[in-house]
């Protein structure tokens, strides 16, 4: 299976496929990053944030975004040597079946090469089983406490 994975300058026209198929597992990450999308709240266009889109014979199977996790701490995000070191995997899917088939490995490795020049690590959020299996095997590790994440990982 040929997997390709791009740059989305803007919402795919198929978004909606991915919102349909996240909702019926009862999931509201790719609504929210339509609506957040629609609302200019969110559009992955900081420096050093994008979205990816994965397609399988041009099919959008998938989708995984990159934002700068701020710091709780205010004097850290004024200090340019310690601000932006830290991104944020956002609104991560891959449909159901295409899981286990390498999307969401593929898609993960190249959200996590493309924010080594900005990013000293990332991290994440998730609650969902099989999400955190699949973080986990990345090499994720689980962060107990933190108010905004509960996985990180180093880039090196």
């Amino acid at each position: 299976m040929e997997i390709l994975i791009q740059q989305a300058e803007q919402l795919p026209e198929n978004i909606q496929d991915l919102v349909i198929a996240s909702k019926k597992e009862g999931f509201e990450m790719i609504q929210r990053l339509v609506d957040e999308y629609e609302q200019g709240t969110n559009r992955f266009d900081r420096k050093g944030e994008f979205l990816l889109t994965a397609y399988v014979s041009n099919k959008l199977v998938g989708c995984g975004g990159l934002n700068i996790q701020f710091s709780e701490d205010a004097e850290t995000n004024q200090n340019p040597s310690t601000q932006r070191k830290i991104g944020r995997v956002r609104r991560f899917y891959v449909l159901p079946e295409y899981r286990r088939e390498g999307v969401a490995k593929r898609l993960l490795q190249e959200l996590e090469k493309r924010a080594k020049p900005q990013f000293s690590a990332l991290c994440l959020h998730t609650d969902i089983n099989h999400a955190v299996q699949f973080y986990t095997k990345q090499n994720y590790v689980f962060v107990e406490h933190h108010p905004s994440y509960n996985y990180f990982k180093y880039l090196v």
